[in-house]
């Protein structure tokens, strides 16, 4: 330690928790002393970017006789017990966790009370709601991006304070997470998992569905069923399925990962998909009732369908697809025939 350290430098090294054990009982048996309590008041005042002159402040005032009967009692219990050095270090260290936290809740450092404030002010949880035909894109403080699909759900806190960052949700998806390898992303969806550093991907976990979807487009992804324990780690165009009944996961190459991509900004891809899935998107992203008949819930659907279209254009550019007709009745949207006629 130097010892012709400045003491003003000394407190600001404090405030930083840069100070060694040594600099610490220096800087609290200076402050023990009457004559240097002006010393004290004035360094308070600086770190606030304060005149004492000027801006005499009632809270100051405060701290320095709530700092100085703390001290003075810590101080002389130390001094009265015959303890072994580290115990005083121990004892030095509480007496400097006292006076941080009477300088920066009293006193409200300007410098760290930011960090301060968000650490210790409670936590409020907000909701992202969709309805059928809605989206939304959110933007959370950490700089996260994404983009809510239809008839879905995000649960997420309006700040992150811990070492996790966790949201919840239920439906679907994009995420752009944000990298920031010491606070890992978690989203939360039932019994399903998806913990992530920095990365994108679609999440698909409607309630109502038999599987959840994982599909990744970049970066790392590690997902997990808290019913059975099993995880998968996915690479860029890569997807996991889970299914809720049993808690099964499993992983799987997905040559259409890129279509997320156009997913989250309302542009569907099919490649394959069976005509009963693709009419609940249709009526998840419109807001309307669309029946599918036995004959045709089966046949499957190939091509790219814009929901920043009409729904009755795309039913329609759906049933040319599979041979099929749309009709209409009581306000529900009717797919008959297709496949074999």
């Amino acid at each position: 330690m130097d010892h012709s350290l400045p003491i003003e430098d000394l407190f600001i090294k404090y405030l930083e928790n840069r100070c060694s054990p040594e600099e610490i009982r220096l800087l609290l048996s200076h402050f023990d002393l009457t004559q240097n309590e002006e010393m004290l008041r004035s360094l308070i005042y600086a770190s606030l970017d304060m005149d004492s002159a000027s801006q005499e402040d009632p809270s100051v005032n405060s701290a320095v006789k709530d700092v100085r009967k703390n001290l003075l009692v810590a101080i002389n219990k130390s001094n009265a017990s015959k303890i072994t050095r580290r115990h005083q270090l121990y004892r030095y260290a509480k007496i400097a966790a006292i006076l941080f936290l009477l300088v920066s809740s009293t006193v409200l450092v300007k410098k760290h009370w930011q960090q301060i404030y968000n650490y210790f002010r409670p936590v409020n949880i907000e909701m992202a709601l969709t309805a059928r035909g809605e989206r939304k894109i959110i933007q959370l403080t950490d700089g996260t991006k994404i983009w809510l699909s239809p008839s879905s759900s995000l649960k997420y806190p309006d700040q992150f304070n811990g070492k996790l960052r966790e949201v919840k949700l239920e439906g679907e998806a994009f995420f752009e997470v944000a990298k920031d390898k010491t606070h890992p992303f978690i989203i939360h969806s039932g019994q399903m998992d998806t913990r992530v550093v920095g990365t994108s991907f679609m999440i698909n976990a409607f309630k109502e569905q038999a599987k959840y979807t994982v599909t990744v487009v970049t970066g790392i992804v590690k997902v997990s069923s808290a019913k059975t324990q099993k995880q998968v780690v996915l690479l860029p165009n890569h997807r996991s399925e889970f299914t809720p009944a049993d808690g099964s996961l499993i992983s799987a190459y997905a040559a259409n990962a890129i279509d997320m991509l156009k997913r989250k900004d309302g542009i569907l891809t099919f490649d394959g998909t069976p005509v009963k899935v693709v009419a609940l998107a249709f009526a998840q992203y419109y807001n309307v009732q669309i029946h599918v008949e036995n004959k045709s819930e089966n046949c499957l659907c190939y091509g790219e369908f814009d929901t920043r279209k009409p729904v009755n254009i795309l039913l329609a550019q759906l049933a040319a697809a599979i041979n099929a007709r749309v009709v209409i009745q009581d306000n529900v949207y009717i797919i008959r025939g297709g496949c074999e006629e």
